[in-house]
């Protein structure tokens, strides 16, 4: 992992030095920064209170999938016979779905008894990344005060993941900063896009998927790890005038893997259109040492709305810390 995106973590220990005592009457050492020069790392949480549409969207249709009485069995049996070849059983088995879904619910202990809180604690997981989001960004400071801020990645599971990792680019804006002589660093109102799809795609993957199955790599592995598609192949065979057992496991499986790559595919879509924060924000500023250098960031506040597709709501709660590198 490269040295700009290291999770910083700083310890401050207040020690003089012993080489050479201060005069009693000397005036104490300012930690009032004068400069702000430099580049800094910086760790955000943003408490976000607007989502993007498709992103509530999509929760909405996870959801779906255990928000019935007749679910999980009824969602399982719709999606594997939507699956199956086009013609006249596939017709027949259409027509079938709710007869067979109530043989499949008196299964699903063989079937799926680990489908419908595995997809809860996806959705749940998935509302939990979109909503509270840490960031690793990076600030740098010119010495007329513009100010380049850049997302350059993610805190997941406890784990710094960069943008990189998933194909998003870093994302830059640009404004300005100045502190005051109280030590109060402003910083001009700017826009930062956040690569949002991209965003929860990492997060499912790195954060929400693990806890629910640690032998999948991605949705596809954990949604036919929940679902064992032969038993429900042979309960849907036994109940259908039609079809093999062989036929619907394979439809079955099909259908979890096409389930996992249209959840990929809406997330990618999020970021057809931008979803910006539209922000000002002040810290303050720590000169630790005195030499007049800005050395942290402290009780930073970034304060604003978010857009997507036309669309401003509040930002929510948003704050930051920085060490200067």
């Amino acid at each position: 992992m490269s040295h700009r995106f290291a999770y910083v973590a700083v310890v401050v220990s207040a020690c003089a030095s012993a080489d050479v005592a201060p005069a009693p009457d000397a005036a104490p050492v300012s930690t009032i920064p004068t400069i702000l020069t430099g580049t800094y790392d910086v760790v955000g949480q943003l408490d976000l209170a607007t989502l993007p549409a498709p992103a509530v969207e999509l929760l909405a249709e996870l959801s779906a999938a255990t928000d019935t009485p007749d679910d999980p069995a009824r969602y399982l049996v719709d999606h594997m016979v939507a699956a199956l070849p086009e013609g006249i059983l596939k017709v027949i088995a259409s027509g079938l779905s709710g007869f067979v879904a109530s043989y499949v619910e008196l299964e699903l202990d063989k079937i799926a008894p680990n489908f419908a809180p595995g997809i809860r604690a996806l959705s749940l997981g998935l509302d939990t990344i979109g909503r509270h989001v840490t960031t690793i960004e990076r600030l740098i400071i010119a010495s007329d005060g513009i100010m380049t801020r850049s997302l350059i990645g993610l805190q997941l599971a406890n784990t710094p993941v960069e943008l990189a990792a998933g194909g998003a680019p870093d994302q830059l804006s640009i404004t300005r900063a100045a502190i005051d002589g109280e030590g109060t660093v402003a910083i001009a109102t700017h826009k930062l896009a956040l690569p949002y799809g991209e965003m929860l795609r990492l997060g499912l993957d790195r954060a929400v998927i693990p806890p629910i199955d640690l032998g999948a790599g991605n949705l596809a592995d954990a949604l036919r790890d929940l679902v064992d598609c032969h038993q429900l192949g042979v309960t849907v065979a036994a109940h259908a005038p039609i079809g093999s057992v062989g036929l619907y496991e394979t439809a079955c499986t099909i259908a979890m893997t096409k389930l996992a790559s249209d959840v990929y595919a809406k997330l990618a879509a999020i970021d057809d259109a931008p979803f910006a924060l539209n922000v000002s924000g002040t810290a303050l500023g720590l000169d630790r040492d005195g030499d007049g250098t800005m050395d942290e960031l402290r009780s930073g506040v970034w304060a604003g709305t978010t857009s997507y597709g036309g669309a401003k709501g509040p930002i929510g709660a948003a704050t930051f810390t920085g060490v200067k590198e």
